[in-house]
């Protein structure tokens, strides 16, 4: 049986606090990787990157937003006994006009978006993940028994975009944000968000926002931001 995810957590001192909380430990934590380059990144501003705030300011609720609190590894309970989904960065964001809003980002390098949810339900998956994937495939308003719509998509994709649902929905925020933030220059597995951003009946487009219609009480948006240029100034 998972562990519930803790909702007490200790204070940062530096970027290599995170370590031992990567699936990995010091082995996630190498230089060209997604956990090192962005928690040395946020951690240097302190606040919103200036490039993750231009691509919030893409959309209108979230002009002018501001960084509250944010968690590195952040586990979110999925509502099931199985291991939460746990998010690179779970940041939440006080906006301009009032309110709070829940974003998560997924930190990306060269690394890939994980299986195909296909894959993961190929011929002796257990009975308790087909459960899990049917039930957060309806939470994003996607037909589990369609697989010609969700067996191309990227398992972590889905759980990650309801684990910000899930969080949206305890800060009683009424505005979610899946941002992937791409510290490639050339966008790798950009292909992988388009896909899945479609199948949420959205269009995506680097740099912006894209607001797709889910069920429930929390609109969400789904993004695209590379960092990769501002990564290479800071280095320099």
């Amino acid at each position: 049986r998972a562990m519930r995810p803790v909702n007490l957590h200790l204070p940062m001192k530096r970027p290599e606090d995170v370590i031992p909380h990567l699936g990995k430990g010091a082995r996630h934590w190498k230089e060209g990787y997604s956990a090192q380059a962005l928690a040395t990144h946020w951690w240097r501003h302190n606040a919103l990157p200036p490039d993750v705030a231009r691509v919030l300011d893409t959309a209108e609720p979230f002009r002018g937003a501001e960084l509250v609190d944010a968690f590195f590894e952040r586990e979110t309970a999925l509502g099931d006994a199985a291991q939460g989904s746990q998010t690179d960065l779970m940041a939440v964001l006080g906006l301009a006009g009032g309110g709070l809003a829940v974003m998560g980002v997924e930190a990306k390098v060269n690394e890939t978006f994980g299986k195909l949810i296909g894959e993961e339900l190929a011929p002796g998956c257990s009975a308790r993940k087909r459960e899990r994937i049917a039930r957060l495939c309806r939470i994003l308003g996607l037909d589990p028994d369609d697989r010609a719509q969700v067996a191309g998509l990227r398992y972590q994709l889905l759980h990650r975009t309801c684990a910000v649902l899930f969080e949206a929905q305890r800060y009683h925020a009424r505005l979610g944000v899946t941002l992937v933030e791409t510290f490639s220059a050339e966008d790798a597995h950009w292909g992988e968000f388009v896909t899945f951003v479609r199948a949420l009946g959205g269009a995506a487009e680097k740099g912006r926002l894209c607001e797709v219609g889910v069920p429930g009480g929390v609109r969400l948006w789904l993004g695209w931001c590379n960092s990769a240029a501002a990564q290479a100034v800071a280095r320099a």
